[in-house]
């Protein structure tokens, strides 16, 4: 399975490459082209009960939401509230993942993908993810963390921003994925970790299958709670796995 992910990261990012060769002079184009590949990727490899898609949330409110570049929702019960061509206006309730997908990212970048999340704290269900193809390290990453210009006087994030963040954040050319975490050093911080294993062959548990595990268990979960008469296989955690290490990146205090 291993090789397999490997296989398809490598599919993805000759898939960029082919874009970019074609359309050298239209960064919107291109980025349109790269939310295509990985919608594609996900509709091949969840269940059909979920639909992927791109558009745009409703609230009970009626507020609508930022537009999104993947969309995660639960499409048996419910159905787009309005639909043109391949762009969605879905329910909040429906949806179970909103996933912003950059070509590239910087420090700038980075920042406004933070105050893009900011707008999602009220669905109910979801997981937000950070996808990115061509990554800046993630030494850099953390970096992109530090200098973020909060509001106020207040320079570091704390347990009310915290929730405003993506859950996870996957560089698929760097190879790593970062979930919110507990970091457990001598100073008890809160922030993100990135888990690095390996199987029993000695191949390494690659990105994009850390993001794939990830959605499909928040799927899969879902499926449980809602469709009792449904029971989803789901793919094999890390349990059975070879922790290599682990890297952190600290935001604040417990």
């Amino acid at each position: 399975m291993s090789n397999y992910f490997e296989f398809v990261s490598q599919e993805l990012l000759i898939k960029l490459a082919q874009v970019k060769s074609y359309i050298t002079k239209h960064n919107p184009t291109i980025g349109v082209l790269t939310e295509e590949i990985v919608r594609g990727f996900l509709k091949d490899h969840l269940p059909t009960l979920v639909s992927v898609e791109q558009g745009f949330i409703i609230n009970a409110k009626g507020e609508l939401s930022k537009q999104c570049d993947i969309l995660v929702y639960d499409s048996l019960t419910y159905s787009p509230l309005y639909r043109v061509n391949d762009i969605v206006v879905i329910p909040a309730e429906s949806v179970l993942a909103v996933i912003e997908v950059k070509t590239t990212i910087n420090k700038n970048i980075f920042h406004k993908v933070i105050d893009y999340f900011k707008s999602f704290s009220y669905l109910p269900n979801a997981k937000t993810y950070l996808f990115i193809f061509n990554s800046s390290s993630i030494e850099k990453i953390g970096c992109y963390f530090h200098s973020y210009q909060h509001e106020g006087d207040y320079k570091l994030f704390d347990h009310d921003t915290f929730q405003y963040l993506p859950d996870e954040i996957t560089g698929i050319n760097e190879s790593y994925h970062l979930c919110k975490d507990s970091v457990i050093t001598d100073r008890d911080m809160i922030g993100y970790s990135s888990w690095f294993y390996e199987d029993s062959k000695g191949s390494e548990i690659n990105a994009l299958q850390h993001f794939y595990s990830s959605v499909r268990m928040t799927v899969d979960d879902y499926i449980e709670k809602n469709y009792r008469n449904i029971n989803p296989q789901k793919p094999n955690s890390c349990s059975d796995l070879k922790l290599k290490s682990i890297f952190a990146i600290e935001l604040f205090y417990m």
